[in-house]
């Protein structure tokens, strides 16, 4: 039978119970056998025919936003929401929509919603935590997988996502707990493969908590996961056993996301007694610092007989200019013929290196002499020892940095001259009255390494300014976070890549104000000596 409702037709039995039309039917067949697509395309087929329909355009939605199309997905959610605004599954879909856009505000309400229609409705409350903790509100967030924990007990998700909250707020001990419970909770087939985002989370937390041989076991249990060699490379790294490492540091290559050009073969590893008279180009990979750090085995290549071109970020090109005997273009320019083509991290690989065996001859970047002139003319007459300062680094893991207004200690301290080595200046750095910025004038790295020339002491944190100013052969001072990078080391307050550097390293999570607090007395008890005599290196170049 057929009945009209609003301008819109529905099937109804003869009971008068509307009933789903033909093509919701097999839509639903389909998406439960996974063929996303065609499940689109009979809503779609059913939307044609019927606007209105509020299940077509609900599991529209959902089809959509397992297919990766976010845009699409809000769109038809939101359209099935004005609908039937009190479908609590409308809204839950509605909320991880909003989620997957990374538009946590707007997907706090709909979980609300959700849970306040259907209070015993788990998903919601565990997708809420999310959302919270993606926000910054970890308390809540814990509140919320409690919750869902109350539903279900052994809920490895549940456990997993409180967890990384309980990480963030540096209660390791109970996120430990919480994760053991995750890897012996009850998980969805489907979704099994999580288990190993849990080991990698559980080796996180006992990194910081010093337990490295647990974190390593940890980590190889994740046999079949795409990242179980990687991540087990960058615990052998942090634990100084380099020659075990850098084997399987080399599944990089295999990882999805870290390189745009997933087709092409992974570079090779040179095999050194075969370079002389080869024409080697080096592919400069991952951020400024890593290729400043291992920049220093380029030279090492030419002095074997290899003819070295060297491909970097645009802003990295004038600084590795002062490289020995190695050629150097911009990673937009087409490079010139060669023999081989290898990665710039391969090369500690073929080369064996190990703690005793890192090559320290330091320096190996320097300052060019004109612009370290430009430089001496822009910082006028020294009044004081000079002090280079970084605080901020990348955005992509901010806890790396540290907020201005916590350093307030450091730049307290009397008879030196901070100088600000930072390019991104916020309105409220400039009220710091005794740091002089330079912003405008640090067009790329070889200005920075100019400005740094000038300095008597440099003081960051652990950022591509450490690593030139540790290649330089400036003294510096490295604030290092509690789970500082696998470069580091564990428990040392030097560093075997960087002879001058000195490095301070968080006792807790998150928490800058001793570390701050201990460079500042350093500072006072051993100021730098003004004009300590930096000299450009002045070997022979190309």
């Amino acid at each position: 039978l057929m009945e009209y409702r609003f301008g819109t037709r529905f099937r109804v039995d003869a009971r008068g119970r509307t009933l789903p039309p033909p093509g919701m039917a097999e839509a639903a067949r389909l998406y439960s056998a996974g063929q996303l697509e065609a499940a689109a395309s009979c809503c779609e087929a059913v939307l044609a025919d019927e606007p209105t329909h509020f299940e077509a355009h609900h599991l529209l939605g959902v089809v959509s936003l397992d297919l990766g199309r976010q845009e699409a997905a809000l769109a038809a959610l939101q359209r099935a929401v004005a609908l039937n605004p009190r479908s609590p599954r409308a809204q839950y879909h509605l909320g991880n929509a909003f989620q997957a856009s990374s538009r946590h505000a707007e997907a706090e309400p709909c979980y609300r919603t959700a849970l306040a229609l259907a209070p015993d409705y788990a998903e919601p409350q565990n997708n809420l935590g999310n959302t919270l903790r993606s926000l910054g509100r970890h308390e809540e967030a814990i509140d919320c997988y409690q919750a869902a924990l109350g539903h279900r007990a052994d809920d490895a998700p549940a456990f997993y996502n409180m967890a990384l909250s309980l990480t963030d707020l540096g209660r390791l001990d109970e996120a430990e707990t919480a994760l053991r419970a995750a890897l012996s909770g009850q998980v969805k087939p489907k979704e099994a493969h999580r288990l190993a985002d849990v080991r990698d989370a559980l080796a996180m937390v006992l990194v910081e908590m010093g337990r490295d041989a647990e974190a390593l076991e940890a980590i190889r249990l994740n046999t079949a996961h795409p990242r179980a060699e990687w991540n087990e490379a960058l615990m052998l790294l942090r634990m100084g056993r380099l020659r075990e490492a850098w084997p399987k540091y080399e599944r990089r290559w295999v990882l999805p996301g870290f390189r745009d050009d997933v087709e092409a073969p992974a570079p090779a590893v040179l095999a050194l007694d075969q370079v002389a008279g080869k024409r080697v180009l080096l592919r400069g990979e991952q951020g400024r610092g890593d290729i400043i750090q291992f920049a220093r085995y380029a030279p090492l290549l030419a002095r074997r007989g290899a003819d070295v071109t060297l491909a970097v970020f645009p802003d990295l090109v004038r600084l590795m200019h002062t490289l020995v005997d190695v050629a150097v273009i911009d990673t937009d320019t087409a490079p010139p013929g060669h023999d081989v083509e290898a990665a710039l991290l391969s090369l500690p690989f073929a080369f064996g290196t190990d703690l005793e065996s890192i090559p320290v001859d330091i320096p190996y970047l320097s300052a060019d002499p004109s612009l370290r002139a430009a430089w001496a003319e822009r910082l006028g007459p020294r009044s004081a020892p000079r002090v280079g300062l970084c605080w901020w680094g990348s955005q992509h893991i901010p806890e790396r940095s540290i907020a201005l207004p916590v350093l307030a200690p450091l730049l307290a301290v009397q008879g030196v001259a901070f100088h600000a080595v930072r390019t991104d200046i916020t309105e409220e750095d400039r009220a710091f009255s005794r740091l002089t910025h330079h912003a405008d004038a640090l067009a790329d790295f070889a200005e920075t390494a100019a400005l740094l020339s000038h300095m008597d002491l440099v003081i960051t944190i652990d950022t591509a300014v450490a690593h030139l100013a540790g290649a330089m052969g400036l003294p510096v001072w490295v604030l290092l976070r509690r789970s500082a990078d696998w470069r580091w080391l564990r428990e040392r307050d030097d560093s075997p890549w960087y002879p001058t550097i000195r490095l301070f390293r968080q006792d807790a999570r998150g928490e800058w104000e001793s570390v701050v607090a201990a460079v500042a007395r350093e500072l006072i008890a051993n100021p730098p000596v003004a004009a300590s005599g930096y000299c450009p290196d002045t070997r022979r170049r190309r």
